[in-house]
């Protein structure tokens, strides 16, 4: 019997086993990846080289931090991670509906922001050396949650069967609209509870990004800062994603196309891709070093059909209608609960820091 049982090891989830653990909290934390970060995911360009080499890792999910950001500014801090300037020097280059090229224009549209050294998921490495490795179970999916005299029970799919876990409480740290989809509720939830939980889109679900690396940022050479907007795709918004060492030259962008037009080879996707940038940036971009795609909306553990056929991704909100769940045996955490910075990686600390105090309200641990 756990006092807290945390569903889902993306940076809110960790966060929250981090603050429970200091105070001697009696927690497990469990997800249904067979990696802890969610969908903040970085990927080493260095043929498998790690970063603590000295080589970079290339952001696959959220990529800025912002100065305003209070908790992941210090959390940077707390966990020895240096936080960078986005380079944001030189003219953007924005392509037409026709297709042509203008290289004229002094904008920059992510001016300010920070990136991670080392990629943000060097965040979920330091963390996860935070917590003990025997209360953080992978490829652990829940199937349903039963209300039980003591807390809740929990069943979960394994790759060695299923198992139950029981908890006084249980914080699901995971998009509310994937919680509506794919766990069953005893006694069952109301309708009007599955329906907020269903109406609230998961950020990034729908998004696709794109990452070129190459030598070096040779568009700098060119008064170039490596932003770029496209009115004809297939990438519609394009960022300099290089190491602050320069030490090679990194081109990012998320694609602009419905998902349902990105329905064709990944292969045929990157060639398209490819050329685009030769388009906008010059001959040197169509000779990459190494490229990768991510594309959010085929995750089953992040998008549900709802999110792909979304049209436009709408604000998130908090759960006010959930709080309390089945006397407060049941609560939210991630980034699309957090009213502040809702949908941003500070969202989903401020999430994890309000069922902090909230679990302390109800006397965890007291």
């Amino acid at each position: 019997m756990y006092e807290v049982l945390i569903v889902g090891a993306g940076i809110s989830g960790m966060r929250l086993a981090q603050l429970l653990q200091q105070r001697g909290t009696h927690y497990c934390l469990i997800d249904a990846r067979f990696r802890l970060g969610g969908r903040i995911v970085s990927q080493s360009m260095a043929e498998g080289v790690q970063p603590e080499s000295g080589h970079h890792r290339y952001d696959l999910g959220p990529s800025w931090v912002w100065p305003n950001q209070p908790r992941i500014n210090q959390l940077a801090r707390q966990l020895g991670i240096k936080l960078y300037p986005q380079y944001d020097q030189g003219t953007l280059v924005y392509q037409d509906q026709f297709g042509s090229i203008d290289t004229t224009i002094n904008a920059a549209p992510m001016s300010g922001s920070l990136r991670v050294q080392g990629g943000q998921q060097s965040i979920i490495d330091r963390l996860s050396t935070k917590l003990e490795a025997e209360r953080v179970w992978l490829n652990h999916t829940v199937r349903s949650i039963t209300q039980a005299e003591a807390g809740v029970s929990v069943k979960c799919a394994t790759s060695c069967g299923t198992k139950t876990i029981l908890a006084q409480r249980i914080v699901l740290a995971v998009p509310p609209r994937l919680v509506a989809k794919s766990i069953s509720f005893f006694p069952k939830l109301k309708p009007e509870q599955t329906q907020v939980m269903g109406d609230i889109p998961t950020w990034m679900a729908g998004q696709s990004k794109f990452t070129a690396v190459y030598s070096k940022p040779f568009w700098r050479d060119h008064g170039l800062s490596g932003d770029g907007v496209s009115r004809i795709g297939p990438l519609s918004e394009i960022h300099d994603a290089s190491p602050e060492n320069e030490s090679r030259g990194a081109l990012f962008g998320f694609f602009g196309w419905p998902v349902q037009q990105r329905q064709v080879p990944e292969k045929k996707l990157i060639e398209q891709a490819i050329t685009q940038l030769r388009q906008m940036f010059g001959p040197e971009a169509a000779h990459p070093l190494q490229v990768s795609l991510q594309d959010w909306a085929a995750d089953p553990l992040t998008a549900t059909a709802a999110d792909v056929e979304q049209k436009v991704q709408p604000q998130c909100g908090s759960l006010t209608e959930l709080d309390h769940l089945w006397q407060g045996r049941i609560m939210f955490s991630s980034a699309e609960t957090a009213k502040g910075f809702s949908g941003l990686v500070e969202g989903a600390l401020e999430a994890a820091e309000k069922v902090f105090n909230d679990l302390i309200v109800y006397g965890v641990n007291h």
